[in-house]
């Protein structure tokens, strides 16, 4: 199946891409973890949050938008006005919510805020309209399935941010109100990069901009920031409470081993969910709903077969992962390891399941599940978190991501379902649980060493068993080598 392939072949660009960007929050958590104090570790986690969250409200959903529509407007010969409507409103609600945010900050800043977070709004609010024109923007690039420049632009954007805010924070205004001038002055760079890619290739002009294509994009996009908002809360909302009730310390353990839990998941399910949805919409349009649906089943098997890997081989080197990127201290994260990364890989799953909902193009009941998923989150952290700690906070995220997965998956289904290859996908299963076992069984030593061992053998056990049961895979790896072998040989004049 081509799709199939496109699928793996842009996935396999995100990925890369993801892995690169991935290892920079590899890089920045044991530096800072070292140059902020506990207490501005937090407030740098807690700014971190309120800056994603204001920046899903900015976006209003546009660029869910533009990846979901973008082949439609193509085909109809209506691009200049798409893309003028969506730039010049993007922007103007970017520039809004920024100035609200700015605005709100000051007002209550006496009875709700500290001083040091005051102080960090005006930086925050530059933040934020970057931030959300940039993703924008970047959505046009996913769109047009660009995967190369779309990674080249996230790597430098994400790089050159990292690389200025700690500069800054150490050398010339230190603390994290350098931190954040310096992700302002990477978010400015980025953002002008950017526009100098998409004005290249785009007519924009006020003359284009459609009131109905407008009303169209809202109409579809506001029930996106609810469940842009609602996934920010499912997942970000227990590191206040774990403030509340556990205090600082035991909010640096959880965000530490939270933060590495979600790399891993992340590093396969932004991929997949970049490159997917492009792809199914053109199949829907050109070829059909049975087309489409062939293509989930396979998409699902194949996602979940890595996944499953990705998620028993992290449980597995964990400890020794953590003793090496954040220090012994922080060994006590481990612990909530299992709960985090099971939980985040089930969500995960979501972003293939719950794909009727866009098709039919009623966001709006993505949206009411997540409200119920938060609340059901919300009150198991709070009955939780005062009784096991921060076990009790990752517990909660297990609970409350299955119970959101089962619950859109159900009413996605009822709008556009597809077969799932139940046999394989219990074959992946059991296939990673003895690549677990053979792992946990694995001490050379020292941790680095220990490590690198878990990781070969584990991949070497698992593509085994796979290859060794999976009739279909061990056919296709075949064929492939089989066409390697046949392309002729370069020739040079």
């Amino acid at each position: 199946m081509s799709e199939i392939k496109t699928l793996l072949n842009q996935s396999s660009h995100y990925f890369i891409g993801q892995v690169v960007i991935m290892a920079a929050g590899f890089i920045s958590f044991p530096i800072f973890t070292r140059i902020f104090s506990v207490g501005d570790y937090g407030i740098l986690g807690i700014m971190t949050t309120t800056v994603l969250i204001a920046t899903a409200v900015a976006k209003l959903g546009l660029p869910g938008w533009i990846v979901q529509f973008y082949a439609e407007f193509k085909l109809n010969k209506r691009l200049d006005s798409f893309q003028s409507t969506i730039l010049i409103s993007s922007v103007g609600c970017a520039a809004t919510v920024a100035i609200f945010f700015y605005v709100l900050g000051h007002l209550f800043r006496s009875k709700i805020f500290e001083k040091n977070i005051v102080n960090l709004i005006p930086l925050v609010s530059m933040i934020i309209f970057t931030s959300c024109t940039s993703d924008i923007l970047t959505s046009f690039l996913r769109a047009e399935q660009r995967t190369k420049l779309y990674n080249l632009v996230a790597i430098i954007r994400r790089y050159g941010t990292l690389t200025l805010s700690i500069l800054l924070a150490l050398f010339i205004v230190k603390g994290l109100n350098g931190f954040y001038l310096g992700q302002i002055l990477g978010g400015i760079m980025g953002l002008s990069l950017l526009i100098y890619i998409s004005m290249k290739d785009r007519k924009i002009s006020f003359s284009n901009f459609s009131i109905g294509v407008f009303k169209d994009s809202i109409r579809f996009g506001l029930p996106m920031v609810g469940g842009e908002m609602g996934h920010l809360i499912l997942n970000y909302a227990d590191r206040y409470l774990v403030q509340l009730y556990l205090g600082s310390i035991s909010l640096g353990l959880y965000i530490a081993g939270y933060n590495l839990s979600t790399y891993v998941t992340e590093m396969l399910m932004y991929p997949i969910n970049y490159a997917m949805t492009p792809i199914y919409m053109n199949i829907l349009v050109k070829k059909g709903e049975e087309e489409t649906r062939k293509f989930f089943t396979k998409a699902f098997r194949y996602f979940l077969m890595i996944m499953f890997a990705l998620v028993f081989g992290f449980i597995a080197v964990g400890k020794d992962l953590i003793g090496i990127l954040a220090s012994s201290k922080y060994l006590e994260a481990y612990s909530i390891l299992p709960y985090v990364v099971i939980g985040q890989s089930i969500y995960a799953c979501s972003i293939l399941l719950n794909s009727g909902l866009f098709i039919r193009r009623k966001t709006y009941i993505v949206t009411y599940i997540m409200l119920v998923a938060c609340l059901v989150n919300i009150g198991l952290n709070m009955v939780l978190i005062p009784r096991f700690g921060i076990l009790g906070a990752a517990q909660a995220t297990l609970i409350s991501n299955i119970f959101y997965t089962i619950l859109i998956t159900y009413y996605a289904f009822k709008e556009f379902s597809f077969p799932i290859d139940y046999p394989r996908i219990i074959l992946y299963l059991c296939s990673s649980i003895v690549m677990y076992l053979s792992i946990k069984n694995v001490h050379l030593g020292g941790r680095v060493v220990n490590l690198i061992s878990q990781i070969i053998i584990g991949i070497m056990v698992y593509s085994i068993l796979v290859l060794l049961f999976d009739r279909e895979i061990r056919e296709n790896l075949l064929k492939y080598a089989r066409s390697i072998k046949k392309r002729p040989g370069k020739k040079f004049i």
